[in-house]
């Protein structure tokens, strides 16, 4: 987890990057925002099993530019519901205990709660929920740099010349089971943190 979320005491963390050289494995990338959520509420779920469904909605984050282009305190965060592809998307590792979901695709905005306006906003390919069995800690990112970043009022131009990538870090409030069959369903709570890089 990064130092900011860190500061903040937040257990989700979302990064959101731009790629310099799209789709080349040893492309530079850097984080270029990060968002979280402000407040104590479990905003992240999923509904367990190879089908299950992945939700993120913060009513109340922010978001802050690592370019110094700003940011906001008080921000709507939503994405698109996720869903698991289906068991043949789903591989668990019976000696780790180390398992992954792959979801389909979606969307996602950022919205000031104050003016309304759209900081931030992008449609993705497909990702992956993974974590360990008997762990708490989890994370999602994607295949790639699928991320078609859209309406970017934080970030006009440099959004605008890439596709992009993002990773979220976060908790669980309990301990998540995993067996052959599927991930358990969890709900998380706290922050979160996009980081894209360009």
């Amino acid at each position: 987890m990064n130092g900011f979320a860190k500061l903040m005491g937040m257990g989700l963390v979302l990064g959101l990057m731009v790629a310099g050289t799209p789709q080349m494995a040893h492309a530079q990338n850097t984080v270029f925002a990060i968002a979280g959520d402000t407040t104590p509420n479990p905003n992240v779920g999923y509904t367990g099993g190879p089908a299950g469904v992945f939700t993120l909605n913060v009513p109340k984050g922010f978001i802050m530019s690592k370019l110094g282009l700003g940011g906001s305190t008080n921000c709507r965060i939503d994405f698109t519901p996720l869903a698991g592809v289906g068991a043949a998307g789903y591989q668990f590792n019976p000696v780790t205990g180390v398992w992954s979901q792959i979801l389909k695709g979606g969307a996602f905005r950022i919205v000031d709660n104050v003016t309304g306006k759209l900081l931030l906003s992008g449609q993705f390919g497909e990702a992956v929920l993974h974590g360990t069995n008997g762990s708490s800690s989890l994370a999602l990112t994607l295949q790639g740099n699928t991320v078609n970043y859209g309406v970017a009022a934080l970030f006009p131009t440099i959004l605008k010349r890439e596709r992009g990538s993002f990773a979220i870090e976060f908790n669980a409030m309990d301990l998540v089971k995993a067996t052959h069959a599927g991930a358990g369903a969890f709900r998380a709570n706290d922050g979160m943190s996009f980081a894209a890089w360009k």
